[in-house]
């Protein structure tokens, strides 16, 4: 095409269709984050009481992964260590979402919408907290987890990941240098589910770039042999959507 048929309508165009796009694909990476924190949640629950209070053997959760890496060849977030970092996922935050989590609660509905739709307690986070909480990537709770000492300052390192879109490296800047000693607390604002500049709306993208979501939305099922060519070009291209640059 000639640079003289590019008129300003084309141009107004492509920008509106770009910013659809960057929009859809960052509400799509919210979804996969919120599916995966409440899986996970919900495993380290289960591992918790069994470990904690049934006593598992101590290899026990070793033995699981490498069984689990047997019924689903190819599954990768379910080390030894990272079945570990869901339990201690859980058993961080278990005492402030008030109401642990039965099994069937989240086997038939496997997010935390029991959580935001029930009205909250003072024991509970505040509904805004509930909203930067699930737009955290995992990564980044096991870092808050590892590196903060109260509730207060694991919230003020969730609230401020979940509005600057900080990636893990820079997560782990803000905890060496104590951020939270140096500033306190923040002012709470609702969590902006429209996010008009493109440049923030691309930051928003690389703070979903969690290792640990590329590994949820690539399990393959090694029953479905025949769809298995499909199903990874399907993973694939919500990779592609969900990530692209």
């Amino acid at each position: 095409m000639q640079q003289s048929q590019i008129t300003s309508d084309y141009l107004q165009a492509v920008k509106s269709i770009k910013d659809a796009i960057l929009q859809s694909r960052y509400r799509a990476a919210r979804l996969v984050n919120k599916e995966m924190l409440a899986l996970y949640y919900w495993v380290g629950n289960y591992v918790s009481v069994h470990s904690r209070i049934d006593a598992w053997n101590t290899n026990a959760i070793s033995v699981i992964s490498k069984l689990l890496q047997q019924e689903l060849p190819g599954l990768s977030g379910f080390s030894e260590t990272n079945i570990k970092n869901m339990r201690a996922f859980y058993e961080a935050w278990c005492p402030y979402l008030n109401r642990q989590p039965l099994a069937a609660d989240l086997i038939k509905n496997l997010n935390f919408s029991y959580l935001l739709n029930r009205q909250l307690t003072s024991a509970d986070l505040e509904e805004s907290d509930m909203e930067y909480f699930l737009n955290v990537g995992f990564t980044n709770h096991r870092e808050i987890i590892r590196g903060t000492q109260t509730l207060e300052e694991r919230l003020f390192y969730i609230r401020r990941c979940a509005k600057e879109f900080w990636s893990k490296d820079t997560l782990m800047y803000h905890l060496r240098e104590g951020l939270y000693q140096k500033e306190g607390t923040i002012q709470q604002t609702n969590f902006s589910k429209t996010i008009v500049n493109n440049d923030f709306k691309q930051r928003a993208l690389q703070s979903f770039k969690d290792e640990y979501m590329l590994d949820f939305i690539n399990i393959e099922d090694p029953e479905l042999a025949d769809e298995r060519v499909i199903e990874q070009q399907i993973v694939q291209n919500i990779k592609n959507f969900i990530m692209a640059a």
